[in-house]
């Protein structure tokens, strides 16, 4: 039995060697494993910081762009009111001028017949003046004609009174 005591023992020594050994491969073995795990998470977890940042500075821009989206699109929507309410004040004025044009047409074509009587009447004005001054003329010529026949009648009107006042001997000194 002491021999067999002795193989278990060294039996059992081996077991507990052979366990210490498998244990501490198997520690080194998940050690290794673990550090590699560990390296492969941190780069990993590195990563996905990266992206999130990337993700975040994404997000941003996409808000930012988003804003001048809205900010284009409500441009956008003032500008066509401002066009349309500019094309309606444009075919307004585009409808006023044809009416101006038109008016001024026939402004015009009044003007040129008011020019023509205008030109008439000148013409009749002229003659009248000249018939109004030979009027005037002969009116002078005239007065000057009763001033004279005046002047006559009145030394006739005294010689009759002076021969009507005097004998017939002495109508020779009248």
């Amino acid at each position: 039995m002491a021999v067999m005591r002795r193989d278990v023992n060294l039996g059992l020594l081996l077991l507990l060697v052979a366990a210490l050994v498998m244990f501490s491969g198997f520690t080194v073995y998940y050690q290794t494993t673990f550090k590699n795990i560990s390296q492969s998470f941190n780069t990993k977890l590195k990563e996905l910081n990266d992206v999130t940042k990337e993700l975040e500075s994404k997000r941003g821009q996409l808000n930012q762009t988003s804003v001048q989206l809205q900010l284009n699109t409500q441009k956008e929507a003032d500008l066509s009111a401002k066009f349309t309410d500019v094309r309606t004040e444009r075919d307004q004025l585009d409808a006023d001028k044809k009416k101006l044009e038109a008016n001024l047409a026939a402004t015009k074509e009044q003007l040129a017949s008011t020019n023509v009587q205008l030109s008439q009447t000148q013409s009749q004005l002229a003659a009248q003046i000249q018939v109004s001054q030979d009027l005037s003329t002969k009116v002078s010529n005239l007065n000057a004609q009763i001033a004279s026949l005046n002047a006559k009648i009145d030394s006739l009107n005294t010689k009759v009174s002076c021969l009507k006042s005097k004998a017939d001997a002495d109508e020779g000194s009248c």
